[in-house]
């Protein structure tokens, strides 16, 4: 009887680890998704001209949610760089990633 206790314990607990790692497997594969999401939006927007870039001003846009993840980017403009910020929401995330990037303008 004892025995029979024990095992049951023991694969509760097996069960109980395996739903806590599948859980936080998703929230990675969320984040990496943001990761690629934010660095897309950098290769964009360095392949344009400085000149086109936050001219007159910020320049902002927002993605609608697209696998669990939602984007929101600014391009400011400082002296010869252009600064990006790159704020992404995960679901099951409390907080936003925020991603930094500077280019040089010439």
């Amino acid at each position: 009887m004892f025995a029979i206790v024990m095992l049951a314990i023991g694969l509760l607990s097996l069960a109980g680890l395996a739903m806590t790692s599948a859980r936080m497997t998703a929230g990675g594969g969320r984040q990496m998704t943001a990761s690629a999401f934010a660095q897309a939006r950098f290769d964009s927007l360095a392949s344009m001209p400085c000149a086109n870039l936050a001219p007159s001003g910020p320049q902002t846009g927002r993605t609608t949610p697209v696998r669990g993840v939602t984007e929101s980017w600014a391009v400011t403009d400082g002296a010869h760089v252009k600064n990006l910020i790159d704020t992404l929401w995960v679901t099951g995330r409390a907080r936003p990633l925020v991603y930094l990037s500077v280019i040089p303008c010439r």
